[in-house]
């Protein structure tokens, strides 16, 4: 190889380096000039108070990927729970976030990530879509949150009803017959404890828990059956009221 073509090999690749490095640059910088102007617009909408639908996709246990409602109060979490079913899940569990967390999980992946895709809803500004993947060389690390349906509680109207959060329904294990009549729940949690008996007027269920969503222990008891009970039930709310959860216990025979 003489000195010309040499010059122009190591110019080639400098060059392409160079390219290559600008390019990088110019897709960071437009991923960081979108969050800051999607957060701008989140931030000057003053919304502390909402909730919103929330997924995760990832390799993750069962109820992470469960569609969620988040309720967001003064920019905190305050309960989420499962959408087709009403269980209220432990703040601990998932990756449930307020929107300002995800703006900054967001500036977090834009840092680290191999690879990051965001999408913003256009008025509002908030992160509609996240899909990252921290590694191309390893199987597991990818994941996709999706936002949906953020509702201030300043654009919601409230009904008047009052909602029981939990609504428990007997049967006798055997026979399968209803035996609400005189059968006895108790739902604790902490130091509260609510109590309340079966009516026998044809009533096949025990409502109670008036808006009172949270994580009880439940004990059902009747003469002639074994007890039941059942710990850590969790009882979810939306930003109006508390989201009924259905109980049906099989009691069994003494």
């Amino acid at each position: 190889m003489n000195n010309l073509t040499r010059y122009s090999a190591i110019l080639t690749t400098t060059c392409t380096a160079i390219f290559l490095l600008v390019a990088c640059n110019s897709d960071s910088n437009d991923t960081l000039s979108e969050l800051n102007a999607s957060r701008a617009k989140w931030e000057g909408a003053n919304i502390d108070n909402y909730q919103f639908d929330f997924s995760i996709s990832c390799f993750c246990i069962a109820d992470n990927t469960r569609p969620r409602l988040v309720v967001v109060n003064a920019n905190q979490v305050e309960s989420q729970t499962i959408k087709e079913s009403n269980v209220a899940l432990p703040l601990d569990i998932g990756d449930t976030e307020t929107i300002d967390s995800l703006f900054e999980r967001i500036a977090l992946e834009e840092s680290r990530a191999e690879s990051l895709i965001v999408e913003y809803h256009p008025e509002l500004g908030y992160p509609t879509f996240i899909q990252v993947d921290g590694n191309a060389q390893t199987a597991d690390d990818e994941y996709t949150i999706t936002v949906s349906n953020v509702v201030s509680v300043d654009d919601i109207t409230c009904t008047t009803s009052v909602e029981n959060g939990l609504i428990v329904s007997v049967t006798d294990q055997s026979t399968s017959t209803p035996i609400a009549c005189d059968t006895a729940v108790t739902a604790t949690e902490g130091d509260f404890s609510e109590a309340a008996t079966g009516t026998c007027d044809g009533e096949e269920s025990i409502a109670m828990l008036a808006e009172r969503p949270g994580f009880y222990s439940i004990t059902v008891e009747k003469a002639g059956y074994q007890t039941f009970q059942v710990d850590d039930f969790g009882i979810g709310k939306d930003l109006c009221h508390v989201l009924p959860r259905e109980l049906e216990v099989e009691l069994v025979p003494e």
